[in-house]
């Protein structure tokens, strides 16, 4: 969508384009950095897509309340795949666990790529 145009968005559309926006930044994450250990990787996908990256896991303190509640959600395995919250009035947050497929057969949890994007920078992403 242009900026100058005026549009009328609704909020399913914001709810489903913070999904693939979402995805599609979650995706060059796996490709590149699963677990988030490359900073300077994080920090330029960060700048280049106008978000923030965090890792959701146990023991960051840097959390938010809604944050530690999806972290717990993911460790008691009642978040089945990537997820989309609100955040405050103007922001949302898109999650997407990372897991670990044990010999035993089952999977483990390690932590969660959140991605922490603003309303706007949301409806900029929609072509109409």
């Amino acid at each position: 969508m242009d900026q100058g145009e005026i549009k009328k968005i609704s909020e399913a559309q914001v709810t489903e384009a913070g999904f693939n926006f979402g995805r599609k930044v979650s995706a060059i994450i796996e490709r590149q950095d699963k677990l988030l250990m490359n900073t300077a990787l994080i920090d330029s996908l960060a700048d280049a897509y106008h978000v923030e990256i965090i890792s959701l896991e146990t023991g960051n303190k840097s959390l938010r309340g809604v944050e530690r509640q999806l972290l717990e959600a993911y460790l008691s395995g009642n978040v089945p795949d990537d997820n989309i919250q609100k955040m405050g009035l103007d922001s949302l947050l898109y999650t997407k666990p990372v897991l670990k497929d044990n010999q035993q057969g089952t999977t483990e949890f390690l932590k969660a790529i959140g991605i922490r994007m603003t309303r706007k920078q949301i409806v900029l992403s929609i072509k109409n």
